[in-house]
């Protein structure tokens, strides 16, 4: 397929963007800031070429990024230094109350190194950077849209190779019918016996939203799952005095419209901190290798290296030690073939 020709109106406004995005770096690269000034941060928001932060006195601050540093995420430790210009004013008491906070003039000089990054497979394969230094990954389902397993099953890889300890959140039970309790009860089951909690929760009903803050608390978690399962009206429970966007799931495709468009953090009581992703129709974890996915499934990775052959793709070979497994009932039939897709997955696209 021909590529689709800019209009000339495009390309003076694509040439106008590029000529302000090198004004902008030159500017930063010319300006003086002051060394001693120098403290870490925690980007709360980001947003294109400047973001929010934290400081360790709970400050918070709206910075420019210096270029070459590379992907920032929301929960990273940055370096920041203020402007010469406003460090002086502010340490003589010249700077104006409204700009020793948010409009402060800062710049982040460097990036701390990550404990871990949550990332997410964007436009054309391109990879994205969600998060970073998480502790939990809580993974949002809930009656409508219906739980997918599959879907839980590509988070809990992720949670996995962070590596970082895993929630699972069944929202919605107050929708619950008899067909629906059935599926339920068999999903928590599943996920229970792996060694997995599961909380099951009603914003509507105030079910499991105490649960839900105690299991938050002491940690840095991140809510993911697809829009419209209550990932934001979870967070906008547990920290009323927010200001959080709401949406509504769509009649027409029964999935939620789009109401977070940055990840953004918050704190919790108890030293907790959450960080509200973007809801993603479609997550698919970036696996490196065939070994990452076994990692995933804590269930099935225990028979790994237990097969007659060294290279068994656990299909039709004898001695498979991972189907024997799910003959024996060790191993959840589901999950085994959600294990299967995913690793054919990862041969096509390889």
């Amino acid at each position: 397929m021909a590529k689709r020709r800019l209009s000339k109106q495009q390309q003076r406004r694509i040439a106008t963007l590029q000529k302000n995005k090198i004004k902008h770096d030159l500017r930063l690269d010319r300006q003086e800031f002051d060394e001693t000034s120098t403290q870490t941060a925690r980007v709360i928001s980001h947003h294109g070429r400047q973001l929010y932060a934290e400081t360790e006195d709970h400050e918070k601050i709206k910075c420019k990024i210096r270029q070459n540093l590379g992907d920032i995420a929301c929960g990273d430790y940055v370096l920041v230094q203020q402007a010469k210009d406003n460090a002086d004013k502010k340490k003589t008491g010249d700077l104006p109350a409204s700009e020793q906070s948010v409009e402060s003039q800062y710049v982040v000089v460097a990036v701390q190194e990550r404990t871990n990054l949550l990332v997410k497979t964007g436009f054309a394969g391109s990879i994205k950077p969600v998060a970073a230094n998480i502790g939990q990954l809580v993974i949002v389902t809930s009656l409508k849209p219906r739980p997918n397993p599959y879907l839980i099953d590509r988070y809990l890889i992720a949670a996995e190779n962070l590596p970082a300890k895993a929630l699972i959140i069944i929202n919605k039970v107050d929708l619950l019918d008899h067909q629906s309790k059935r599926v339920i009860d068999d999903l928590s089951s599943l996920y229970e016996e792996i060694g997995y909690r599961v909380i099951l929760s009603s914003i509507k009903q105030d079910i499991g939203t105490q649960e839900i803050s105690e299991a938050l608390s002491n940690t840095t978690s991140i809510l993911v799952g697809l829009s419209g399962v209550g990932k934001s009206s979870i967070v906008k429970t547990i920290l009323p005095k927010e200001e959080i966007k709401i949406g509504a799931t769509s009649t027409a495709t029964g999935e939620g419209k789009h109401t977070t468009t940055v990840s953004a953090l918050y704190h919790l009581q108890c030293d907790g901190i959450i960080i509200d992703s973007p809801g993603v129709r479609d997550f698919t974890p970036n696996n490196n290798s065939l070994d990452e996915i076994m990692q995933g499934f804590i269930d099935i990775r225990q028979f790994s290296g237990s097969c007659k052959f060294s290279n068994c793709s656990h299909r039709d070979e004898p001695g498979c030690a991972l189907r024997q497994a799910v003959t024996d009932g060790k191993v959840d039939k589901q999950r085994f073939n959600n294990y299967l897709r995913l690793v054919q997955e990862f041969n096509e696209k390889g």
